[in-house]
């Protein structure tokens, strides 16, 4: 089991939360992922939730302690 999912998120949301807390807008993060802003945006919806956070500057110093951890892909 790795950190994000202790945290509740699944890999998808550990990856884009990854990207995120490395300063990627949301449509960065979705040419990245091959996928829609839209999506990366309710990903983060989902992440904000389960790491009870309300920002992504929150969210991204979450992602750093699970970085540190070995939780969230580094790539």
């Amino acid at each position: 089991m790795h950190a994000g999912e202790r945290d509740g998120l699944t890999p998808r949301e550990t990856e884009v939360l990854g990207w995120v807390a490395r300063g990627h807008t949301n449509k960065q993060v979705a040419a990245i992922l091959g996928t829609s802003p839209h999506t990366v945006r309710t990903h983060l919806e989902h992440v904000f939730e389960k790491l009870e956070v309300h920002t992504r500057t929150a969210a991204a110093a979450k992602a750093h302690g699970l970085l540190s951890a070995g939780g969230v892909p580094r790539t």
